[in-house]
């Protein structure tokens, strides 16, 4: 019994191994979007076993009395990236399609550079339409998630890579 309980265990263990970033130094994974204007700024250990950085808002469009965003995260632990974030807050939902193309280009530019491969058209799709989405891609998964503000006056869309 025990010996069967080992062998299920080693089958299994592949598994459950969790996917990871192709790079996980964080200097490199901050500056991944620097040349699209979402630079994360320094690494940063915020004290509670988490680390990150993240890139200031970047505006798109015009918007009173805010516009649509974007910006960059990268969230981990010690030196070492674990996931990377896009999100696009759609502050003036009517004008929202130049920042979901913003966000799917920034999606496309990252994934080559977070996973090692380029993004699927799935996924460009899910961001497109701000469909639910999880695919495994290269050495992680991304995953596209909508959330619609309790105000209902907007929404944001993730693009998640790890």
């Amino acid at each position: 019994m025990f010996k069967h309980f080992i062998v299920c265990l080693t089958i299994s263990f592949p598994l459950l191994a969790h996917a990871e970033l192709a790079d996980t130094d964080p200097d490199s994974v901050c500056q991944f979007l620097a040349a699209s204007d979402l630079k994360g700024r320094k690494w940063t250990d915020y004290g509670d076993g988490t680390a990150g950085c993240a890139s200031d808002y970047k505006d798109i469009g015009n918007g009173v009395p805010l516009a649509n965003n974007l910006a960059y995260y990268v969230m981990g632990q010690g030196n070492e990236a674990e996931r990377v974030k896009l999100v696009m807050n759609a502050n003036q939902p009517n004008a929202a399609a130049p920042a979901i193309k913003q966000l799917s280009n920034a999606a496309s530019k990252l994934s080559p550079k977070a996973l090692g491969v380029p993004l699927p058209d799935s996924v460009r799709k899910a961001i497109a339409k701000g469909e639910p989405v999880v695919v495994n891609v290269g050495s992680g998964e991304v995953e596209v998630l909508k959330d619609i503000w309790p105000s209902g006056k907007g929404y944001e869309i993730q693009v998640m890579m790890r």
